[in-house]
């Protein structure tokens, strides 16, 4: 009796399911990713059942290529057929047929982010009935940059977790990432007698576990935070070096999967006119690397504080590579001065790069694509691309032009300032700015500015390809799905996209979520520093000490921020709506506790005051850093926060209680070990809206 009021209750059920086949001619490994994508999200839960009996299936999914669309395009061809219905997902090519897969899949419901996804309610099974898109993306490769270089970034994943990120980032139509890395970390070379072993995570600054009850209980490594694969071998450097080359290969091999185009950067880091030892480590780094489909050579960072030149000195550098004619070119002498930091040494390496890449070309080496990059954040971009662009296609090129988002937006222009230098010109932007780590951040309103400011927005100009810079992950899903949308297709207003994300979400108050994130993005913008810069080696020598005034500024209005994201607590539709803004609420509190931190800690710049009086400052400091960790750990969705926590606890946390030892000597809770670092970012500054 129990079993047949089991099956009658279940029979209905098994009713309503609809049945699915998936159907292709095509062998390419996105073909089958697409297909098991498919399975993983109609599922018998949504009411869905797969079969490999056409004849049985009420849904028959066709995954083509179509050569017809335009360059990265895809398309959803929904029909009914002999009472079936029939649902055509094509891409220009087999790697864009999983933009078309996940085009349905958000027609259907589901809401992709950069940490997971989420359905509100039921699959809408009518929303596809006669539905029919075919999506030219605004910018053909959209995707991410990402360094891996800080512990709050994917280099401290398992593989495991960092393949997921991959799939999160191809379930958004991301179809383009781009790995750099600095030296040491992620490739090995070796020299004459010598060998440089990649593994030196975080610039080679190792994060050991301290002897503190609360960092061990909520960092999972058990002696030195890393990737989890790889901690047993650390102190193998050999080991740990061919480890960290497989780690990346395998990330790079679930982004081939996924229909996405992956590029290696680095930074050859010469202005010699002997361009042998660079094509060699480009053999081996391709050697390591070889399902790449781009090297980038990229300049190291700059903006005002590299290695300084005369004029003369400036111009040998150039009629080395260039010849005396390269002196007639004014907007290439325009920035030249009796004596400057930086131009000099990027006008070397750009020469350099370029004779690498003619040497490259007229000995046939077997390499993938090269690419010239340009990481230059100050006045000197504009002459740094013109020089670049008298030998190169902009196709080849690549240029990071300022810090931040919208200083991109700002820079963009002033560089790339023709329609085919748009539209043919890899650009980065960015997500956030690592220089402030531990705060929330918005940088909407930058990529809004960039896109929407190419100088022809006519349907038929597209822009190449647009990447953006970012360490953390949950901290920037809105940024990260505004970024998404905003590529493929076009920049809509950041305050209308925060309405519509609370609508999708189910967050009860859509006008009032987009007035906080509009909040959130005043207050971020309003202060741009390194108070929150995630380099070891920053803090080592003490604290960094940030101006009083724009501290306050910025507290008042994150303050303003959280009060308004308050609004949005109650009455939201699901766990999943609740739980966006009670994330986004935390990580508010996290920032405007450690701002309350910095003003404290401005109480030690007092003329005259006492040993008693600046230790019992800095445990004020050091209480409300401690209950900003604690509150940051309240919500941990990911590996990254682990880094996010062991970071700030071994750099502004520390630096105070270093900066304690020299003005009072009160001994350091753990000796300070000698700095490991095997390498270090620049150190940029501020000034000029950089």
């Amino acid at each position: 009796m129990k079993k047949l009021l089991f099956i009658c209750i279940l029979f209905p059920l098994l009713v309503r399911a609809t049945g699915f086949t998936v159907q292709s001619s095509g062998h390419h490994a996105s073909i089958a990713f697409s297909a098991t994508e498919l399975k993983a999200f109609l599922t018998a839960k949504e009411g869905f059942y797969y079969t490999t009996n056409p004849s049985k299936a009420d849904w028959i999914i066709i995954l083509k290529k179509d050569s017809t669309l335009s360059e990265s395009g895809f398309s959803v061809n929904c029909f009914a057929k002999n009472s079936k219905q029939y649902i055509e997902l094509s891409g220009a090519a087999d790697k864009d047929i999983p933009c078309a897969v996940y085009t349905l899949l958000e027609k259907l419901g589901y809401t992709f982010e950069f940490d997971g996804y989420h359905l509100n309610g039921k699959i809408n099974k009518a929303a596809i009935r006669n539905y029919g898109e075919t999506i030219t993306p605004l910018v053909k490769y959209r995707g991410i940059r990402q360094h891996i270089n800080f512990p709050m970034d994917i280099s401290s994943y398992s593989l495991a977790d960092a393949k997921q990120y991959i799939r999160n980032l191809a379930r958004m139509r991301f179809n383009h990432i781009v790995f750099h890395s600095y030296p040491g970390q992620w490739y090995e070379i070796k020299k004459k007698d010598t060998m440089e072993y990649a593994g030196q995570f975080f610039y080679g600054d190792r994060h050991d576990i301290p002897a503190n009850p609360f960092i061990k209980q909520h960092v999972h490594n058990k002696k030195t935070f890393c990737i989890p694969e790889i901690e047993p071998f650390f102190d193998n450097i050999p080991k740990r070096s061919k480890m960290a080359v497989h780690w990346l290969n395998e990330v790079m091999s679930e982004a081939k999967r996924a229909g996405m185009t992956v590029q290696l950067s680095y930074e050859p880091r010469s202005t010699s006119t002997d361009v042998g030892e660079t094509i060699d480590a480009l053999r081996q780094i391709y050697h390591q690397y070889p399902q790449v489909d781009a090297i980038e050579m990229i300049t190291e960072e700059s903006g005002g504080w590299g290695p300084s030149n005369t004029a003369e000195e400036t111009k040998a550098v150039l009629t080395s590579f260039f010849k005396n004619e390269i002196l007639n070119d004014s907007i290439i002498t325009a920035p030249i001065r009796p004596v400057q930091s930086d131009l000099g040494y990027i006008y070397g390496q750009i020469g350099h790069i370029l004779k690498t890449m003619d040497v490259v070309k007229e000995q046939h080496t077997q390499l993938p694509s090269l690419k010239l990059g340009i990481y230059c954040t100050n006045q000197y971009n504009v002459a740094s691309y013109h020089l670049a662009r008298k030998y190169l296609p902009a196709s080849q090129i690549s240029i990071l032009p300022a810090h931040g988002s919208a200083n991109v937006a700002n820079n963009a222009p002033l560089v790339l300032q023709t329609g085919e230098n748009w539209g043919n010109t890899t650009i980065y932007s960015w997500l956030e700015f690592d220089g402030m780590m531990y705060l929330q951040q918005n940088g909407i309103e930058g990529i809004y500015r960039l896109v929407d400011g190419r100088p022809d927005k006519s349907p038929s100009v597209r822009l190449s390809t647009i990447d953006f810079n970012h360490w953390r992950t949950p901290e920037n899903k809105i940024t990260a799905r505004y970024a998404a949308l905003a590529t493929l297709y076009g920049a809509e207003a950041p305050a209308l996209f925060y309405k519509h994300y609370a609508q999708r979400l189910g967050i009860a108050s859509p006008d009032t979520f987009s007035m906080a994130m509009q909040l959130l993005q005043t207050a971020f913008s309003s202060h741009t520093s390194n108070l929150g810069f995630a380099w070891m080696g920053a803090w080592r020598n003490g604290f960094n000490f940030q101006p009083d005034s724009d501290l306050q500024d910025m507290l008042r209005l994150y303050e303003a921020a959280r009060n308004e994201l308050g609004k949005c607590s109650k009455r939201n539709k699901d766990k999943y709506a609740e739980n966006a803004i009670a994330f986004l609420d935390n990580r508010l509190r996290t920032t405007i506790i450690y701002l309350q931190a910095f003003i404290k800690a401005n109480e030690l710049n007092k003329p005259g005051i006492s040993h008693g009086e600046y230790n019992a400052v800095c445990n004020d400091v050091l209480n409300l850093f401690n209950e900003c960790m604690k509150v940051y750990a309240e919500m941990m969705p990911d590996r990254g926060c682990e880094g996010t926590l062991i970071n700030m606890y071994l750099s502004p946390v520390r630096a105070v209680k270093i900066s304690r030892q020299k003005k009072t000597g009160v001994p350091l809770d753990e000796p300070l070990k000698p700095a490991s670092h095997y390498d270090a970012p620049a150190p940029p500054i501020f000034n000029g809206g950089h």
